[in-house]
């Protein structure tokens, strides 16, 4: 155009020079649009268009004035004139328009939330095939469009009838109802296939295909697409109506697949063929096709993220550990400090997230409660035997859930009673009693809809520490403990006092927000390695067959066959994984695929053992062994008239057990000490082991700390041991296991650990 003007118009080179400039101008503008376009800026780049168009106005009106001039004063030919304006009038045009429509897509995009049952959440992640196929073809089965029928995937949210008396008498009273009560939580979705026809709208169970509902065309009133008004932002609205029905009903549901618009497009078609005798339903069928095809092929699965934590706003708030904590010198210290803060902040989130989950299964626990009371009272009111509108609808939320939803329930009751009792010295707002109050509120309802507790009550896994039985025990009301009684073994018995054959195997939650919360925190909690005193089982009950539990407690008897090993030379554990053996000490195997096999030995402790130092045994070479080797381990002969419980003492008094863990201790120091020191020194010298003077000074679950400090000074630990662990109670203190002490007390982590067992036994 520049050039042509230059050539042809006798244009100004004044006039050339701001054309050219104007040009280059733009271009930067443009390139800036694609740039912030292309990093997602939509604001920035919708900026830059709009300068960019600005300057196409400044240009067009400089053109037309140039025209002008030319066309008057220069005499041009008005022909060239008239075509030259014509170009720039359309271009300026073109240009405001696709600036309102790329304003409107982009405050649309940017006004409508994220969609994220529509499987349309693009993730700059790697996705995996299969994912993608599986994810497109749930969405090609729910959502299709055949000859002259239709089907869409849609949720249920509630009907209203159209009636003065409940305020409610036109379309847009009944969504003022429908947003009043999704701001109270009172909004329940039911999942359901919307089918079309040139006949009738039908309503289809999803897992069943069952006929929930059909409402003739004839019958159907009113359809409408309410589009971000309430968090459902995509609803369709059907007014129904049968010739028995006094009032009409209005349904909505929400299309979280497809979107209200092309629904509402599809019936409306079919509701003007019905009536009009004309046949525009193929062609709007043919567009809905076109458009749910390339919606299709937009579709990304979410993506999986590992790194994914919930929401840190939850119900339980962790205390600030700046109050509980003492500033130390030494960096160790506060490191070790940050890694226990850390600890417990990811254990209030899975508190947080079992609440959740345990508040919407009750949450459907009276939605099918209350759908049920409603489907009695039409039942009642209705005289004949043919089913009323609606009521297909109301019998599927009717539908209780199902024996599996129940049991996960209840297996995140037991998990919550568990962190609760943890947890009770750093959660607030509300504190950890006033949580276990509201979580009996639940499970009576729970207990009220399985109708017996005898499902609650096969509920093994997982199983409640002793110090979550104490806890409840010490705060239930009379009520509360009632019901908690009412339970059975599976709930008011804590792990330690379940044989071990009989416990249940590790609980690893699955939330519905889809966080995986990192294993090693259920591995290493109480209620996972608390376990029966080694005085309390028979042998036989120790290596004899075991039962295997299902995942919801229930007990099926598997015996599996055992295998032994014969250590032929000693060994001592250098770090916490291992296990130290003596020679010719006979261990049980757990795990041997490795060059480092997994053993538990006589007293219930397991760890890896080099296995070269081991030798196979079979169960035959057990009973050819020392008297005392075979009593310990195949149990009692079957003369013997005390049965298998022959092979252990009588149980000791607290008195004698106390001397007794003394003595093992001092016993396992001189032969570890013996053991490490026969590698340098002649086999013939006696060794002489110091024996440590027991202290005085007492500690308890209810000791200050205070009195914590004494007793960690009185056992000679390091001053940096004390000043970390002396800021905790008692209660606080026990609750840590092995592996929490040795990543904030270092080395000296293990010998904490070793004394505080020792006093749990001794209190216990």
């Amino acid at each position: 155009m520049i050039i042509y003007k230059s050539q042809v118009l006798s244009y100004p080179d004044s006039y050339l020079v701001l054309d050219v400039c104007l040009l280059l101008l733009m271009a930067a503008f443009e390139i800036f649009r694609v740039y912030w376009g292309v990093r997602g800026n939509l604001q920035e780049s919708e900026r830059y268009i709009g300068a960019s168009l600005l300057i196409t106005g400044a240009t067009l009106l400089l053109s037309v004035y140039f025209l002008v001039w030319q066309a008057y004063v220069l005499r041009a030919d008005i022909i060239i004139n008239a075509i030259l304006l014509c170009i720039y009038g359309l271009s300026g045009v073109a240009g405001f328009g696709a600036l309102a429509r790329f304003t409107s897509s982009q405050n649309r995009n940017l006004m409508e939330p994220p969609r994220q049952t529509n499987g349309v959440a693009r993730s700059d992640s790697k996705i995996s095939a299969k994912a993608l196929f599986e994810q497109r073809k749930k969405y090609s089965n729910s959502n299709f469009i055949m000859q002259e029928t239709s089907q869409y995937h849609v949720q249920h949210l509630s009907t209203f009838i159209m009636d003065k008396a409940e305020s409610i008498a036109t379309v847009d009273d009944a969504v003022k109802k429908l947003m009043l009560l999704e701001s109270k939580g009172k909004i329940w979705t039911q999942e359901m296939l919307l089918q079309v026809s040139d006949t009738a709208i039908k309503l289809l169970d999803c897992d069943t295909m069952d006929e929930l509902e059909n409402f003739p065309l004839s019958t159907v009133h009113h359809s409408q697409a309410v589009l971000n008004k309430t968090r459902y932002p995509s609803v369709l609205v059907l007014v129904c109506q049968d010739s028995e029905q006094h009032r009409p009903d209005i349904h909505f549901f929400y299309c979280d697949e497809v979107e209200a618009e092309i629904v509402h497009a599809d019936i409306d078609s079919a509701l003007g063929d019905n009536k009009n005798g004309k046949k525009m339903r193929p062609q709007t069928l043919k567009v809905n096709q076109e458009k749910m095809k390339r919606h299709r092929e937009t579709i990304i699965p979410p993506s999986e993220s590992k790194d994914f934590s919930p929401e840190k706003k939850g119900r339980v708030a962790a205390m600030d550990m700046q109050n509980v904590e003492r500033r130390s010198s030494v960096q160790q210290d506060t490191e070790s400090h940050e890694k226990l803060a850390q600890r417990i902040e990811k254990e209030v989130q899975i508190l947080n997230c079992a609440l959740d989950d345990i508040e919407i299964f009750v949450a459907r626990l009276q939605k099918a409660a209350e759908a049920f009371a409603q489907l009695n009272q039409r039942n009642k009111a209705r005289k004949t035997k043919k089913k009323g509108p609606a009521e297909g609808m109301l019998t599927l939320r009717a539908k209780p859930p199902s024996e599996a939803e129940f049991i996960d329930s209840l297996q995140k009751l037991k998990l919550s009673f568990n962190l609760l009792a943890k947890l009770k010295k750093h959660i607030q707002n509300p504190n950890a009693a006033e949580l276990i109050h509201f979580l009996f509120g639940p499970l009576e309802m729970i207990l009220q809809s399985c109708g017996s507790p005898d499902l609650p009550r096969s509920v093994i896994c997982p199983h409640l520490s002793r110090d979550a039985v104490d806890f409840l025990r010490g705060h239930l009301t009379p009520k509360e403990m009632t019901l908690f009684e009412l339970l059975g073994d599976g709930w008011t018995r804590p792990r330690a006092d379940w044989p071990r054959e009989h416990c249940a195997p590790l609980y690893i939650p699955h939330f519905r927000n889809g966080w995986e919360p990192p294993v090693e925190l259920f591995r290493m909690s109480p209620w996972e390695t608390e376990c029966a005193e080694v005085s309390s089982m028979s042998s036989e009950e120790f290596f004899g067959s075991q039962s295997s539990l299902s995942s919801n407690g229930s007990f099926t008897a598997a015996s599996s066959v055992r295998r032994y090993v014969k250590v032929l030379y000693s060994f001592v554990a250098h770090n916490v994984n291992e296990l130290s053996v003596l020679q010719d000490e006979i261990l049980e195997i757990i795990e041997s695929d490795n060059q480092w096999w997994k053993l538990r030995n006589r007293s219930g402790q397991m760890g890896l053992v080099p296995s070269n130092t081991l030798a196979v045994i079979t169960p035959e070479d057990l009973h050819n062994m020392d008297p005392m080797h075979s009593q310990s381990f195949v149990g009692p002969s079957s003369s013997s008239p005390l049965g298998r419980g022959n092979s252990f003492e009588k149980p000791r008094t607290p008195r004698e057990k106390d001397y007794r863990i003394q003595q093992m201790d001092e016993v396992n120091d001189e032969l570890l000490k013996k053991i490490t020191s026969s590698k340098n020194q002649p086999p013939t010298r006696n060794f002489k082991v110091e024996r440590h003077s027991v202290p005085t000074v007492p500690l308890k679950f209810d000791s200050s700390p205070p009195e914590v400090t004494a007793w960690l000074n009185a056992k000679e630990f390091s001053k940096p041991t004390v000043d970390c662990l002396g800021i905790l109670s008692g209660a606080q203190l026990f609750s840590l296991n092995k592996e929490e002490l040795r990543a904030v007390c270092g080395h000296e982590g293990a010998r904490v650990y070793s004394q505080l067992t020792v006093q749990k036994s001794l209190l216990e």
